[in-house]
């Protein structure tokens, strides 16, 4: 697996597109509004279903996004990570 460092060096262009995303993530969370994100501290979320969820409050949990059979996107909390 590749380090960031690493994948900056293949790809400066790449550093733009996380740093902007990181800003809009602040600005989403500003505004009230959760996010959701993969963390390698969290190796169920590198992949598949599972993400970080936190909320503007700082509450972060795992969360499973999935499709049901009526095309609904669902959301099952997996465990708190640092519920407050």
């Amino acid at each position: 697996m590749l380090t960031l460092k690493e994948i900056y060096e293949l790809d400066p262009n790449q550093r733009y597109i996380d740093e902007g995303a990181g800003w809009g993530a602040e600005q989403m969370l500003k505004a009230g509004i959760p996010i959701f994100y993969r963390d390698e501290q969290y190796p169920e979320t590198l992949k598949g279903e599972f993400f970080v969820k936190e909320h503007p409050n700082g509450e972060r949990f795992i969360v499973r996004k999935y499709l049901a059979e009526n095309f609904e996107l669902l959301e099952e909390a997996v465990r708190p990570i640092n519920s407050l």
